[in-house]
C-alpha cells in the first residue's frame, strides 16, 4: 500500500517537474515576442514625410519669375519728348514740362537778392508785347504780306543769312534797330504769301505781360513763373533754354551767360546729350525769347 502511494506521489512529482521542465523553455520563446523595439523604430520614421511638404508650399510662391517683368519698362522709348514740327534750334528739346525741384535749391535761388515784381519793366503797349500767339504786332499764322502792311513803310524787312543753324531770318527793323526775327529754313524764300511760323526777339524792350523779356534776371523772371531749370542739348548746339515751373505756352527762354561763361547753368561733368541744373549764374540774364506754334496748329490756310 505505501508502495503504491510512493509510486504515485514520484508519478505526480515527475509530473511537476516535467510541467516545470516544459515552463521554463517558454521564457526563452516568450523573451522574442516581447522584443517590441522594431514597431516602436518604426514609429519614429513617419515624420520624415511629415517633413517634405513644407518645402513643396514653398516652390509656388517663388518670385523669381516675375523679377523678369520689372525692368520691362520700356527705358530705351523713355526717349526725350520732341515737337517734330519746331526746329530743334528754334524750340528746347524736349518740350518744357514742369519739373519737381528740391526745397533746397529751390529757397537759394528764389528768397535770396531776387528783386521784387515790381520793378520788372512792363511793355509800353500792345506793340511791344510777348505774348503766345506773337511779337508785337506780328502774329502767328499772319502773312508775311499782312505784317508789311501793317508795319508801315518806315519798317524795313533785310534778309539776314545764316541767322542759326539751318535757318535765315528776316530782320524787322526800325529806325536802325531790330525789332524781332522771323526766321524761316535756309534754301528757300519767305514770300509776301508765306505765313509766319516762328517768332524770336532779343529787343530789351519787348516783353510779357508780366513784365519779363530780354535783360530780365533768372532771378527775377522766378519770381513771376516760378522756379528755373536750365537745360543744354549737345545735339542741339549745344544751345540752352530756361524752363520755369509755370512756364507760358508758346515761348521758348534762352538765357545769356555773363562775362566768360559758355552757359548760365552749372551742369554736372557728364557724357549724356541732354543736361540740365538748377544751378546757375545769378548774374545770367534772358537772352532771346522766341514764340513758335507747330505746323498743324498754325492757320495756314485762312
Amino acid at each position: 500500500m505505501k508502495g503504491r502511494v510512493y509510486r504515485s506521489l514520484c508519478l505526480v512529482a515527475i509530473g511537476l517537474l516535467t510541467a516545470c521542465g516544459k515552463n521554463n523553455q517558454p521564457p526563452t520563446v516568450v523573451a522574442t515576442p516581447t522584443v517590441t523595439p522594431t514597431p516602436i523604430a518604426a514609429t519614429p520614421t513617419m515624420p520624415a514625410p511629415v517633413a517634405t511638404p513644407t518645402p513643396t508650399p514653398s516652390l509656388p510662391s517663388a518670385p523669381s519669375p516675375k523679377q523678369p517683368a520689372i525692368p520691362a519698362p520700356p527705358p530705351g522709348s523713355a526717349s526725350k519728348p520732341t515737337l517734330a514740327e519746331l526746329p530743334k534750334s528754334l524750340y528746347p528739346d524736349p518740350t518744357p514740362v514742369p519739373i519737381i525741384v528740391p526745397s533746397e535749391p529751390v529757397k537759394t535761388k528764389t528768397n535770396s537778392k531776387t528783386e521784387p515784381i515790381s520793378k520788372l519793366k512792363l511793355p509800353l503797349d500792345s506793340a511791344r508785347q510777348i505774348t503766345p500767339v506773337g511779337i508785337g504786332d506780328a502774329k502767328i499764322g499772319m502773312t508775311f504780306k499782312e505784317l508789311k502792311q501793317k508795319m508801315g513803310a518806315q519798317v524795313e524787312f533785310p534778309v539776314k543769312t545764316n541767322f542759326i543753324e539751318g535757318f535765315d531770318a528776316i530782320a524787322v527793323t526800325k529806325a536802325g534797330t531790330v525789332q524781332y526775327y522771323i526766321p524761316y529754313p535756309t534754301g528757300t524764300n519767305f514770300t509776301d504769301a508765306d505765313r509766319i511760323q516762328h517768332l524770336m526777339t532779343d529787343n530789351p524792350n519787348y516783353r510779357t505781360q508780366q513784365g519779363v523779356g530780354p535783360g530780365t534776371s533768372i532771378g527775377q523772371a522766378v519770381s513771376v513763373y516760378g522756379n528755373a531749370t536750365l537745360s543744354m542739348s549737345k545735339d542741339n548746339e549745344s544751345r540752352e533754354f530756361i524752363n520755369f515751373t509755370q512756364h507760358p505756352n508758346g515761348l521758348a527762354f534762352r538765357p545769356k551767360p555773363v562775362g566768360k561763361r559758355n552757359f548760365a547753368g552749372d551742369y554736372p561733368e557728364s557724357n549724356d546729350d541732354y543736361l540740365k541744373t538748377q544751378k546757375y549764374d545769378k548774374q545770367a540774364a534772358i537772352g532771346q525769347i522766341t514764340v513758335s506754334c507747330a505746323e498743324d496748329k498754325c492757320d495756314l490756310d485762312r
